[in-house]
């Protein structure tokens, strides 16, 4: 193994150590702490000994995490408003025991010093949690002997935010009372105190109320003394986002134990989910992101599912009418809903209704304006969304998708408009699949590299890239097949089905363009006689190359398993030259077949099936062949997909050539149609087939789920090329994808947001310099632009310490860290001072 792959699979054995060790996921190990509560739980006073802290470790953690900056949050590269709120909760808690005068000076430093600038990115839209909290923080500060003064007028329109929502009242009754409260407080109120550690903590410090105590006692004791943003945490949500971070990252090859074990947990959730029995809307932004999010996964691996837990609330009209009033809120909900849809089967109403109305409140969100400066996690939704409405998921290769996700770091975690927020990973943990993530591309990329070096020596051994008349595309197929099917455990498979690709496309053009009929038909003879006697010129070399790759395939294939697949190959390929010879008669002969007659001859001649079936009997398990004698349903869905994306965007080049094409067919058997409404006819008929494909390669049983896989890997490649445009015979449209997808290094920002040399980042990822082939095209997968000869990287990630319960290295960790690990939890209380919330 090469020094690249063994440390693919050194990262691999680390992640599945540190962070999926066991059946059961420690999923609080996985979310990062929260300053903002681990603060409010170190100014709990001990309830025998009210001079000291009731959490020492939290307070210690406290001391621990500021970052170089003076702040405390997660956001290290660029803090955001949820660093001032916490920022301020450390100061108070380390004020509050008379501790870390340094740290508090410093954090009162950044407070001064940024607090402007952070408002002014939120363009005077200040979300509610923001307006409560902050303003609340700085009068608690006030109380403490802290001098927190603004003249900004930002921080007075905090301010004035807060006392419109303390101003509009609702009457709650309850515990024997009737009070008014805010209305929109009662969200944070209901929220708040259910889930917020800092709310509980408040609470008990207000109160004394021994139930707090209880909770306060038993958050620590399950998640140490960095204390998370959100307890419970519902953890099938975690373990969802877990999974789909690891498949976004393009590492799910790595983990498919892993996944599969946490998938069954999720699907027994899942099918158990009851209607709720209460209608209240602040739970449901989370509740649908996971129900969506959790039907896309369960339905993409195989599982039979039901998409009703996420689409009933289109049944309540006043929900629906709450998402519309509220929905930035709904957002990432929104965006996984319509995600979901990608995955919609026949009959699926409710999937097709859930999809139009998701997609309305994502297009609104576009059309915002782009100048306004948002929270970065509501930027980077905000360029995910715009990525998931512009390009189709069938056209969209996992590959660069990968890339995507790597290089713009977008966040996997729901936007709930809030700060209770599930944030999936620590900086730490996230790092390190970052890291794998980036080793893990670049072994594919070297892997692809050298796949392209034997294709091309290939070719030309066969003579195929020489014949003058033919589509040199061997590039562009190794890239459609390279960016689908990237498992580099597939190169075997990815070398099979190119190899077919360019035969069918040097085939195909010699019956369209090049040979005489006589050629043609002896061409096709000599296939259905397999002996090339009689051949000459281009047909003997075409021959030839196809009988060596027939060989080559049965060979592989009757060393594993002990019997020859021979005869069925030769007879998918005999059958193909067949209907290129009789499209090739009906072209010469200005013949135009009905549109039932033509369809049964153009899905064999699209040779789908005919570059797919070969390569599939060297995956692992192959399918039986008395399976794909019988031309399984899910194989003539495929041929009849990909005829008829070629169609739509051909039509006018057949045209011109003379040759039968189902848009003008259409049009000749309805002569009031025009060419928009032949071609709607065929987009419509193109998108209720699709349905069926999904639910054949999605849940069907009739072939292995390898095979399966194959064939949605080779519907995803031809609606890539033929998605807009016809992408296959542009000479440059593909060529800034194909760079990022085999040549082209990863640019990456690190955490800090600093920038690496070029030299370096090769270095680092052991990376030789390729030559790329010519930047021409528009990337759909735009990525960091060069910054005078540097770009971003995080190939090596230095990470401070933000896991719960490790601190980061100083002379007194060793210390620390023992007391945390075994924390005192105290039964007794008393009750305290009152503070500030």
């Amino acid at each position: 193994m090469d020094l690249q792959g063994s440390s693919v699979k050194n990262l691999v054995t680390k992640v599945k150590q540190d962070l999926l060790a066991s059946s059961q996921v420690d999923v609080y190990g996985l979310v990062p702490p929260s300053p903002y509560d681990t603060a409010w739980f170190s100014m709990v006073s001990n309830p025998q000994h009210s001079d000291q802290p009731l959490f020492q470790g939290c307070l210690d953690w406290v001391l621990q995490h500021q970052n170089r900056g003076g702040f405390w949050g997660e956001n290290i590269g660029h803090p955001t408003i949820e660093c001032l709120t916490s920022t301020l909760a450390c100061i108070v808690a380390l004020t509050t025991w008379n501790v870390g005068h340094d740290a508090i000076q410093k954090g009162l430093a950044f407070i001064h010093g940024n607090t402007e600038r952070l408002l002014e990115e939120q363009n005077g839209s200040f979300p509610e949690w923001f307006a409560i909290v902050f303003p609340a923080m700085i009068e608690l500060a006030e109380t403490k002997g802290l001098h927190v003064y603004f003249s900004n007028e930002l921080v007075e329109q905090v301010f004035l935010k807060r006392q419109e929502i303390l101003q509009t009242c609702r009457l709650v009754s309850g515990c024997g009372q009737r009070q008014y409260y805010p209305a929109l407080m009662l969200k944070y109120l209901e929220d708040g105190l259910i889930q917020s550690p800092s709310a509980i903590a408040y609470a008990f410090m207000k109160t004394g109320n021994k139930e707090f105590l209880v909770k306060l006692n038993s958050i620590v004791q399950t998640c140490g003394y960095g204390v998370p943003a959100v307890y419970p945490l519902d953890e099938d949500l975690v373990k969802i986002l877990l999974i789909n971070q690891i498949e976004t990252l393009g590492l799910a090859e790595h983990f498919t134990e892993e996944i599969t074990s946490l998938l069954a947990q999720v699907y027994r959730s899942y099918i158990s989910c009851e209607e709720p029995k209460s209608r209240a809307k602040n739970p449901m932004p989370l509740q649908l992101y996971k129900h969506s999010l959790a039907f896309r996964l369960l339905r993409l691996h195989g599982y039979r599912v039901s998409p009703r837990n996420f689409c009933r609330f289109l049944e309540d009209e006043d929900i629906v009418a709450y998402i519309e009033e509220h929905q930035e809120l709904f957002l990432s909900a929104m965006y996984n809903v319509y995600r979901a849809t990608d995955v919609t089967f026949t009959g699926e109403n409710q999937l097709e209704d859930a999809r139009a109305f998701s997609r309305r409140i994502l297009e609104k969100e576009t059309m915002k304006d782009t100048n306004l400066v948002r929270p970065i996690s509501m930027t980077n939704l905000r360029g995910q969304i715009k990525h998931e409405l512009s390009i189709p998921w069938l056209a969209r290769l996992d590959h660069l998708e990968h890339r995507r996700c790597i290089e713009r770091k977008e966040t996997l975690s729901p936007w709930t408009g809030n700060s209770l927020s599930y944030r999936l990973l620590s900086c730490q943990s996230n790092a390190m699949l970052v890291q794998l993530a980036i080793e893990n591309y670049t072994l594919r990329q070297s892997i692809f590299r050298n796949e392209l070096k034997e294709l091309e020596r290939w070719s030309k051994e066969m003579g195929l890239a020489d014949m003058g008349f033919a589509r040199q595309k061997t590039t562009y197929c190794h890239f459609a097949v390279a960016s689908t099917a990237s498992n580099s455990s597939l190169s075997d498979v990815r070398l099979a089905v190119v190899k077919s690709a360019i035969l069918v496309t040097v085939a195909d053009d010699f019956f369209d363009t090049e040979g005489s009929m006589d050629e043609l038909e002896a061409l096709a003879n000599a296939v259905n006689r397999w002996e090339s006697k009689g051949l000459t010129g281009n047909g003997k070399t075409i021959f030839n190359a196809l009988k060596e790759f027939v060989d080559e395939i049965s060979g592989k294939f009757f060393n594993k398993n002990g019997y020859d697949i021979k005869a069925y190959l030769q007879d998918l390929w005999c059958q193909t030259f067949a209907s290129w010879l009789k499209e090739a008669e009906w072209s010469r002969n200005g013949h135009a077949p009905s549109t039932v007659e033509y369809l049964q001859v153009a899905t064999s001649s699209i040779a789908s099936h005919t570059i797919l079936l070969p390569a599939a009997f060297l995956l692992n398990p192959p399918p039986e062949i008395d399976i794909l004698k019988k031309r399984q349903p899910l194989t003539n869905s495929l041929m009849l997909l990909t005829r008829l994306l070629n169609e739509i965007r051909s039509y006018q080049k057949e045209q011109e050539e003379g040759k039968p094409n189902l848009v003008l067919l259409y049009m000749k058997e309805n002569p009031n149609l025009g060419v928009e409404e032949s071609i709607a006819i065929v987009q419509k008929t193109l998108d209720e087939k699709k349905k069926e494909f999904l639910e054949l390669a999605l849940s069907s049983n009739e072939m292995p789920e390898a095979c399966k896989r194959l064939h949605l890997h080779c519907l995803k490649s031809f609606q890539m090329f033929f998605n807009s445009t016809n992408a296959f015979d542009s000479p440059t449209e593909l060529l800034a994808d194909i760079n990022k997808a085999i040549f082209d290094p990863l640019r990456v920002e690190d955490v800090q947001g600093s920038f690496m040399p070029l030299d370096s980042l090769q270095n680092t990822l052991g990376l030789k310099k390729d030559k790329s082939l010519a930047s021409h095209g528009k990337s759909h997968y735009s990525s960091s632009k060069p910054c005078n000869g540097f770009f971003k990287s995080t190939c090596a990630i230095k990470v401070q310490g933000n896991s719960r319960k490790d601190l980061v290295t100083k002379p007194y960790s060793r210390i620390l860290s023992l007391e945390m690990r075994n924390p005192t939890i105290y039964t007794t209380f008393s009750k305290p001072k009152a503070y500030i919330y």
